[in-house]
């Protein structure tokens, strides 16, 4: 299993790396980050969002991507470019379809829900918020859409154990076998 969190501020990251029983990816933003990130046994992803331009996307080509996703415009995005992840594709507002997640699929591309972003809302967003989440679920699970939750953390104290995502998975009605299958066919 892998976990996915923001590079901000990788320094702190990096002093507790050693620690890490299971591969980080790092979500980067330039080339130095990439370089310090492989030097230190993390994974880099480019992380884009949809004002990114045609031209710094095919910088990146052949590169690990991520799209921030959260609106409809950002969730074509991630099929245009094929990208790898799909990270909150929906928040407080459901933006997530069957047609998303059969695109997705057929892209390879995990669709990603933060943890870290889901402790910020309020207890009325955190409802909206999950409410919406067990419907892509359900769609991730009707189109076989790989899904996984991830610490989502810029904090690197805050990064989630294993365990504790697999469970939210579970809570969110996604089997156990498919999260942890999920990232291991997206990595080897």
């Amino acid at each position: 299993m892998v976990d996915l969190v923001y590079t901000q501020p990788l320094k702190e990251l990096l002093q507790i790396a050693v620690y890490f029983k299971e591969p980080v990816i790092v979500l980067v933003t330039n080339e130095k980050d990439e370089k310090v990130a492989k030097l230190n046994n993390l994974i880099p992803c480019y992380l884009f969002t949809e004002k990114s331009t045609d031209s710094e996307i095919n910088k990146f080509r052949g590169k690990v991507k991520a799209v921030f996703g959260g609106s409809v415009k950002a969730n074509e995005l991630a099929v245009k470019i094929k990208a790898d992840f799909l990270i909150s594709p929906s928040n407080t507002k459901q933006f997530f379809d069957l047609a998303l997640a059969k695109k997705l699929a057929e892209n390879n591309t995990t669709v990603v829900f933060m943890f870290e972003e889901f402790m910020k809302l309020n207890s009325f967003e955190r409802h909206l918020y999950w409410k919406n989440y067990l419907e892509v679920v359900n769609y991730c699970k009707l189109k076989k859409t790989k899904f996984v939750v991830a610490s989502g953390s810029k904090d690197a104290l805050h990064i989630r154990p294993k365990i504790s995502r697999i469970a939210l998975a579970k809570m969110l009605g996604y089997p156990e076998e498919l999260v942890v299958s999920s990232i291991e066919q997206g990595f080897k």
